[in-house]
């Protein structure tokens, strides 16, 4: 894919996410929770799917760079969901229309988690060619 539309996808995404996030501190999101809730498990889902989203493009956008040198650790942008997603869910516990659930946090590491994974299991642009076969 090229880099251009990665980024591209990863701007658009990011900004529907923080919406969401500015809509729902703001407990203007009724309509919308009503929508989720009509799903089995919809928030959890919801939250696993977004944030997994989220942590596969910005992966995508660093160029799968692992957040410390040394090993096949965590890569950056997974690293860096982790920290903003630990921080906003623990934001909710100070916001009067929201509420901190331990649980969505854990569907946001299950989310960014799938998200590497997928990422380590797809060749990366810096693969060797596949041999030709006559």
């Amino acid at each position: 894919m090229p880099r251009l539309l990665v980024r591209l996808a990863f701007l658009l995404f990011a900004a529907g996410f923080v919406s969401i996030l500015v809509i729902a501190n703001r407990g203007r999101a009724d309509l919308f929770w009503q929508l989720v809730g009509t799903v089995p498990c919809g928030d959890k889902l919801g939250h696993l799917g977004l944030v997994g989203t989220l942590a596969f493009l910005l992966n995508l956008v660093l160029d799968r760079r692992r957040a410390f040198r040394s090993g096949n650790g965590l890569m950056l942008g997974s690293l860096l969901v982790l920290v903003f997603m630990t921080l906003e869910e623990a934001s909710q516990a100070f916001i009067p229309c929201r509420s901190f659930d331990l649980v969505d946090g854990l569907a946001n590491v299950v989310g960014v988690f799938c998200a590497e994974g997928l990422l380590r299991m797809l060749p990366s642009r810096s693969s060797p060619p596949s041999p030709a076969v006559d």
